[in-house]
C-alpha cells in the first residue's frame, strides 16, 4: 500500500523513537533466572541458546525488539536497475554475483531488516548487514547440508548482530563469521563475496543488474535512515557503550577494509584493515600480506568499493596490475587476463575462472578494533 510521504514520515518518526525508547529501557538489561539471556523462540525446546557460549556472556545486550523483532526478508521482490528510483547516487548498496547473475540490496532496505534470504539458482544464500557496525556480507544458508533462513536474534555483541537459524536454533556472530552458541556452536560459516558500494557506482558497473524493491510486505520508510542521517558519519554516536578496546587511530566511523588470515575470527585473530578513504582516485592495486598469507587488494576513493583477494595454486604466479576506465574489470594480469570486482576472469585464456575470495568484509573502524584489537593498519610497505 502506497503512503503519502508526509503521512509515511510520522508514523515511521514514531517507529524510530519507540525503537530507541525500546533500545534505552533494555540495552543494560541481560539474562533471567532461566538462563537463556531472555532469547525465546516459543518452542518447547529447552536448551534454545542455553548451554555455553564462545563470546562473553556479560557483554551480550538485548537490543530491545527481540527476536525476529527487526524482521528478515525471506521473499525478497527484485526489480531492473531501470526501475529503481527509490535509491539517491550516494546511498549505499551491497552487490553481489552469483553464477553470472548480479543483484543489489539496497541500505535502505538492510537497514530496517538486516538480513535478507535469498537464492540464485542451487546457490542458497543470506544477505546479512548490522547498521550498527555497517558490516555487510554474504553467507551460505545451507546448515548440516539443509538449506534453512536465518533471522534477527534480537542480541548484540559489541554493538554487532548476533544472527540465529531457523534450522537448529544456534546463535552466530555476524563479525566473527561462527556459531558461538548451540549446535552449531565453533562452526566458521562460508562466504561468497560482496561488493559494498554508492548506488552510482553500481549502476555503472551492473546496469543490467536486479536490484531489491520496497515491496517487502512490511511497513517501513524505505527513504530514510534507521538509525538517524548523520549515524555513519557521527563518530561520536556508538548506541551501547563503552567500547571495550577503544582505539584512536582512526575515527570511529571510518570505514575500513578488514582481512581476516583464518577461518577462525576469533579475538586472536590475524587481522589487518585497509582505509577506504586513503585508495585515493581510479582504480589502485595493493599487493600484501597478512599473516603468512599473500593478498591482493583493490580499492578506490573515487569509486567507494574495495575488494581483496587470496591469489592461490594456479593463480599464484600472475603477475597483476590495476586496469583505469573498465569497470566492473579492474584487473589485469600477465596473460592478457582481465578480471572484474568480484575476481572474476571476463576476458582472456583464463576466462571463466575465480580468484580466491579473502575473509574480508566492510566495517566501521571501531568495530573492527573493538572485536580485534590486535589489528593493524596497513599504511605502505
Amino acid at each position: 500500500m502506497d503512503y503519502p510521504d508526509k503521512f509515511r514520515s510520522s508514523i515511521t518518526s514514531i517507529l524510530i523513537f519507540s525503537t530507541l525508547l525500546l533500545f534505552t529501557v533494555s540495552c543494560d538489561i541481560f539474562g533471567g533466572s532461566d538462563g537463556n539471556n531472555g532469547f525465546s523462540n516459543g518452542s518447547d525446546d529447552d536448551t534454545f541458546l542455553s548451554g555455553p557460549w564462545l563470546i562473553p556472556q556479560d557483554e551480550i545486550r538485548d537490543g530491545g525488539p527481540g527476536v525476529d523483532g527487526i524482521p528478515s526478508i525471506d521473499n525478497p521482490d527484485f526489480a531492473s536497475v531501470s526501475e529503481i528510483d527509490f535509491i539517491p547516487d550516494d546511498r549505499m548498496v551491497i552487490g553481489i554475483k552469483i553464477d553470472g547473475v548480479a543483484r543489489a540490496y539496497p541500505h535502505q532496505i538492510l537497514d530496517w531488516h538486516e538480513i535478507v534470504n535469498d537464492q540464485i539458482g542451487d546457490h542458497s544464500f543470506t544477505i546479512t548487514f548490522c547498521p550498527l557496525t555497517g558490516t555487510g556480507m554474504c553467507w551460505n544458508r545451507k546448515i548440516e547440508d539443509e538449506v534453512t533462513e536465518f533471522g534477527v536474534s534480537g542480541l548484540l555483541f559489541r554493538n554487532n548482530l548476533i544472527m540465529y537459524d531457523r534450522k537448529t536454533f544456534s546463535a552466530y556472530s555476524q563479525m566473527q563469521l561462527r556459531g558461538v552458541n548451540g549446535k552449531m556452536i565453533e562452526t566458521n560459516i562460508e562466504t561468497y563475496p560482496v561488493i559494498e558500494t554508492t548506488w552510482k557506482t553500481w549502476k555503472e558497473m551492473y546496469p543490467e543488474s536486479n536490484v531489491h524493491t520496497r515491496n517487502t510486505g512490511h511497513f517501513r520508510n524505505y527513504s530514510g535512515y534507521a538509525y538517524g542521517s548523520d549515524y555513519a558519519t557521527n563518530h561520536d554516536r556508538i548506541l551501547f557503550r563503552p567500547l571495550v578496546n577503544s582505539d584512536d587511530r582512526l575515527q570511529n566511523k571510518d570505514r575500513v577494509l578488514g582481512i581476516i588470515d583464518s577461518q577462525n575470527a576469533s579475538i586472536a585473530a590475524t587481522v589487518k584493515v585497509f582505509v577506504i578513504e586513503q585508495f585515493g582516485e581510479g582504480i589502485n592495486l595493493v599487493k600484501t600480506h597478512v599473516g603468512s598469507s599473500n593478498y591482493l587488494v583493490v580499492g578506490s576513493t573515487e569509486y567507494n568499493f574495495a575488494a581483496a583477494f587470496k591469489p592461490e595454486s594456479d593463480h599464484a604466479s600472475l603477475q597483476f596490475q590495476p586496469v583505469q576506465g573498465q569497470l566492473p574489470v579492474v584487473l589485469e594480469d600477465n596473460e592478457g587476463n582481465l578480471w572484474d570486482l568480484f575476481g572474476q576472469a571476463t576476458e582472456g585464456p583464463r576466462q571463466g575462472e575465480h580468484l580466491q575470495h579473502a575473509r574480508s568484509y566492510i566495517g566501521y573502524w571501531f568495530a573492527w578494533a573493538d572485536f580485534f584489537p590486535t589489528l593493524d593498519i596497513y599504511e605502505g610497505e
